[in-house]
């Protein structure tokens, strides 16, 4: 399984003369791709171009610089692949440009330090690698501060099940996570990321009220600018750490549970099928349920947990007694055929359990037996780092 490290580094002069000179290329090679098109009606080849404006770089090296032409062209991929809808990469301004090394490139040094090649006669990029696996990519990208460090790198599962129990994922903007397992239930609050957007939407209003006030272009203009930059940039930053926390909670407590197999309930697609008004629908919108869910899978599976997607369809409006449909109201459900009652988002991981089981070979289609005890709430405190069974760390709750 391949994994991303990200860190920031501090600027040098090496990197800021590479990365214009790939931001250079890059305005060249896109300069004359769309000159070709327009005058001799010919799309250039990624072979061609690499031929004609890579190779043999002053500045760069042979294969970096052939890599800022596979960026473009995966753009230009990307464009074809969506039916040419949107703007193409036309755009040749640019200031700064990601530098990127594959494996040829890059050295994992014995003391634990990163080797990135450059031309001959240059200096290597030296890089403190707090990681044992060497990399298979490095990508340097500029920001505000210095440069951001983006490696991929192998990473071998450990397998830490000690059970064979099933569980259920149900993913919700309310409750970002529902887990139902063959006795007991969690839910993970989303309180603290629903805070976070609302801030982040707020914040952005506010200054996009004053940047409109202001001349563009001007000074006071370009300084509002670059504060919005900032804050929406940090705030983004808070999200994804906060995703990072609750997707490994999530999976510490399912091997507490010895759990060794996850169905996760596959929402993709919800966000073009239903219209809930301008409010609720910017909310849906920035539903980060893909996210969170890429984020469990891998850490479930490095944990050597199987995770399957799962079909989520009426999970949430059938009764796991008796199988009748009724589309609830509230954040309870209660079927009005055999009176099950029980925590809306819990019956939607309980069924996609049960579709999940349903699955196996050696499975069947059981219903629940009995009822459903109420789920334990597990809400964002990042002052206690104690056990998540801890009565300080976690409550019981049913809503």
């Amino acid at each position: 399984m391949y994994l991303t490290r990200k860190f920031h580094i501090e600027g040098t002069e090496q990197l800021e003369r590479l990365s214009r000179s790939s931001a250079d290329l890059w305005n060249s090679i896109c300069k004359w791709y769309w000159r070709t098109v327009d005058r001799q009606d010919h799309w250039i080849s990624k072979t061609a171009m690499r031929r004609w404006h890579c190779k043999g770089h002053d500045v760069l090296p042979s294969q970096t610089a052939q890599e800022v032409a596979g960026q473009f062209y995966e753009a230009i991929g990307s464009w074809h692949d969506n039916d040419r809808k949107g703007n193409p990469p036309k755009r040749c301004d640019k200031t700064y440009n990601v530098l990127r090394w594959t494996y040829q490139g890059v050295t994992l040094r014995e003391d634990g330090v990163l080797r990135l090649s450059t031309k001959r006669g240059e200096d290597s990029i030296l890089i403190d690698w707090p990681v044992d696996e060497e990399p298979r990519t490095v990508e340097i990208g500029k920001a505000s501060d210095g440069f951001v460090v983006r490696a991929q790198y192998d990473r071998e599962p450990v397998d830490r099940t000690t059970g064979d129990k099933v569980a259920g994922v149900d993913l919700g903007e309310k409750h970002l996570a529902a887990v139902f397992t063959c006795d007991d239930a969690f839910t993970i609050n989303g309180g603290e990321l629903r805070a976070l957007r609302h801030y982040q939407n707020s914040l952005k209003a506010k200054l996009d009220a004053k940047i409109d006030r202001k001349e563009r272009g001007s000074n006071r203009w370009k300084k509002l600018v670059e504060t919005k930059r900032k804050q929406l940039d940090h705030i983004d930053n808070k999200i994804t750490d906060l995703l990072h926390k609750l997707s490994r909670k999530v999976v510490e407590m399912l091997l507490e549970r010895r759990v060794s197999a996850v169905g996760i309930g596959d929402v993709r697609g919800i966000r073009d099928r239903i219209d809930y008004g301008t409010k609720m629908n910017q909310r849906l919108h920035q539903w980060v349920y893909g996210e969170f869910a890429r984020m469990i899978e891998y850490k479930a599976e490095l944990a050597g947990i199987t995770v399957e997607r799962i079909d989520e369809a009426y999970t949430s409006q059938e009764c796991p007694k008796c199988g009748h449909r009724k589309k609830p109201s509230g954040r309870e459900y209660t079927c009005s055929e055999c009176s099950f009652h029980g925590h809306r988002d819990v019956v939607g991981a309980a069924n996609i359990r049960r579709k999940y089981v349903g699955q196996e070979p050696t499975g069947s289609k059981t219903r629940l037996l009995g009822v459903m005890a109420s789920p334990l709430g597990v809400r964002f405190r990042p002052h206690l780092s104690c056990s998540s069974r801890s009565g300080r760390k976690t409550s019981r709750q049913s809503v």
